[in-house]
């Protein structure tokens, strides 16, 4: 005999950005089919009371490092950590080997990862060559993604051949993107500025330690002043391309940024998005300090962090995963300027950010829409995936709000077996991650299979 509905969600309270209410939800076919209940009649039930349902967490900025680099991670690795984190939805990035900025290499990428997803994802295209654009958007690319920098020494992650630092080709691109209809992502840079004041009172002075590194970070040189130049630059090509663009690493740079993105927002009308690299709000000096080299950014001013959530700069918040073995990084608290700079924040992510709801520093609210509601609408996923409303997929991330844990080396799946947030601890963490009605992760262990997960095409990519 069958049953009305496949899973119901009972007794927990529903959150969008702008509202909070009790009532259960009930799935059916991997749709929300309907919610108030209560909903007598179905196969399996959650009981979420005292919990908070929040429409599935989105982590956009992950490096799963695959194809080429799965010495680091790779799909399934990368996709576990974040569903044990409580993330049903991941937005992969094209720093890979080969790099996928050719129909022929996007195509192979998503053949590769398809069998290893534990959640639901898109890819990005690469974007290098602005002849390549269209077919990457027709395949299913979920935007653009463009590298306007280059490391000071070459090193990856930051692949060489990928920066787009020609302005000429930067506007082809922009134009591309925007005549296939799709997000221009971009990590600006102006790296011949930081490269030549980095070794002028660093490098050349013999100073290349974690420390001085993470001084020069402070100080505006690494990952600095000259994303702020390389963001001008781009606002304007951008408006007059009439592109779509997304700012990568607001946070990082300093907050020069933000008065140019608040200008472009809200006085010139620019459609312009920003997604705040939380680790610039919570990574603290005395964490900084104890991990070193395995973190490339930290919170030397996180005041303007929170102002750009509080004043509609930001418009995402991301806790950026982008790992590295401890091989390639332990030799950086000798010279961190020569090695692979990252951190990790798949499986950190959801419980770092509820921490700072416990604070009172974030908003349930503002968890909704920032990670979830506005990425899905930004990326045109909005309303499949985003919120919770009849007819959408059945993505959530149950939230209970007292469970407390301690991140250690040993706890996380992802390849690099470790975590740049080692020995925080945090107040807040997912029970549960639910993929289109099915439970992929439980109590922090994930439940689900690899290849589950399915691969969400960009909007040019579902009108063929």
């Amino acid at each position: 005999m069958s049953v009305a509905y496949d899973l119901v969600i009972e007794n927990g309270t529903i959150w969008s950005p702008t509202s909070s209410y009790r009532a259960d939800v009930a799935v059916k076919d991997g749709k929300i089919a309907a919610i108030g209940g209560p909903f007598p009649d179905a196969a399996k039930r959650i009981d979420a009371r005292g919990q908070e349902v929040l429409p599935g967490i989105w982590h956009v900025h992950c490096h799963f490092r695959e194809p080429g680099h799965t010495y680091k991670e790779d799909f399934q690795t990368g996709s576990a950590a974040a569903a044990a984190g409580g993330v049903t939805f991941c937005i992969d990035m094209t720093n890979n080997t080969p790099h996928p900025t050719s129909l022929e290499h996007f195509e192979e990428k998503k053949a590769m990862v398809a069998p290893k997803a534990h959640v639901d994802y898109a890819l990005y295209g690469g974007g290098l060559y602005p002849r390549t654009v269209e077919a990457l958007a027709k395949a299913g690319a979920i935007g653009i993604k463009i590298f306007n920098t280059r490391h000071i020494k070459e090193v990856y992650p930051y692949i060489s051949e990928l920066g787009v630092l020609d302005h000429g080709i930067l506007y082809e691109l922009y134009e591309a993107t925007r005549d296939v209809g799709l997000v221009a992502s971009v990590h600006h840079d102006d790296p011949e500025w930081c490269k030549r004041l980095t070794f002028r009172d660093y490098i050349d002075k013999g100073r290349t330690d974690a420390m001085a590194y993470q001084e020069s970070f402070a100080k505006g040189y690494m990952y600095g002043h000259g994303m702020v130049a390389g963001l001008a630059a781009s606002l304007y090509y951008a408006r007059i391309a009439g592109v779509r663009l997304h700012v990568l690493h607001l946070g990082v740079m300093p907050p020069g940024a933000n008065e140019m993105i608040r200008h472009a927002k809200f006085e010139l009308g620019q459609d312009v998005t920003a997604e705040l690299e939380l680790g610039t709000l919570f990574m603290t000096r005395e964490q900084m300090e104890k991990v070193g080299p395995y973190t490339y950014n930290w919170g030397y001013a996180p005041e303007h962090g929170w102002k750009a959530i509080e004043n509609g700069v930001a418009d995402f918040i991301v806790l950026e995963h982008a790992p590295h073995t401890r091989d390639d990084v332990e030799p950086g608290w000798k010279d961190m300027f020569s090695v692979p700079l990252g951190m990790t924040g798949a499986q950190e992510f959801v419980p770092l950010m509820i921490n700072a709801v416990n604070e009172g520093r974030l908003t349930l609210n503002q968890v909704a829409r920032m990670a979830a509601e506005k990425p899905a609408r930004t990326f045109g996923i909005y309303p499949k995936k985003g919120v919770i409303q009849v007819g959408s997929d059945a993505d959530f991330s149950i939230i209970d709000m007292n469970r407390e844990g301690e991140f250690r080396h040993e706890d996380m799946l992802s390849k690099s077996a470790h975590t740049s947030w080692v020995g925080m601890r945090t107040k807040g963490a997912a029970t549960y991650g639910i993929v289109r009605g099915t439970v992929v992760m439980r109590d922090g262990k994930v439940v689900g299979s690899p290849g589950y997960g399915q691969f969400t095409p960009g909007t040019a990519g579902r009108s063929t």
